[in-house]
């Protein structure tokens, strides 16, 4: 091997990196998430938090509900509009109908903007009618957002009672 001209820090860069292709190439790599998982997460684990604070049991995440909120959140940015009514004229009940969730009582809370997620949820619990989703009769939640050409969050929060089988 030849090391002319290489200095001390640029053979330690070379090493580190051959050891990390190595490692990827032996180990099994644990998935990381992303930032939009991530805020995702903190926002039903926010929901959550207010339900336990109202004496509720949590909500679980259910991935059909997550399915519907994901596609509504999509459009709205697509569209730069907030809407509860979908670009094709569906409602909220259509889209988690159409995701495949069998319901005996469903909801849609939707935010449009730059927010975090303890702003987000203070605005959603001081407006009544979205209060009442989030501490409502609910056993399972979806939540996406998308975001627009601008960087405008959309986000979409579905919650559903599923039909008894």
């Amino acid at each position: 091997m030849r090391l002319k001209g290489l200095s001390i820090a640029s053979l330690l860069v070379i090493l580190a990196s051959t050891a990390r292709r190595v490692e990827a190439q032996t180990s099994p790599s644990v998935p990381t998430q992303t930032a939009a998982e991530s805020r995702v997460r903190a926002v039903v684990e926010a929901h959550n938090a207010e339900r336990r604070a109202a004496g509720l049991r949590s909500l679980r995440v259910s991935a059909k509900l997550e399915a519907a909120a994901r596609a509504h959140a999509l459009d709205m940015a697509r569209r730069g509009t907030m809407s509860h009514t979908g670009g094709d004229g569906t409602s909220a009940l259509d889209r988690i109908k159409r995701a495949g969730y069998r319901y005996r009582r469903a909801g849609e809370n939707i935010a449009r903007g730059k927010f975090t997620t303890a702003k987000l949820m203070a605005g959603w619990m001081d407006s009544p009618p979205h209060r009442l989703n989030i501490l409502g009769s609910y056993t399972e939640i979806g939540a996406a957002f998308a975001t627009d050409d601008r960087g405008r969050a959309y986000w979409c929060i579905d919650f559903g009672l599923p039909r008894a089988p």
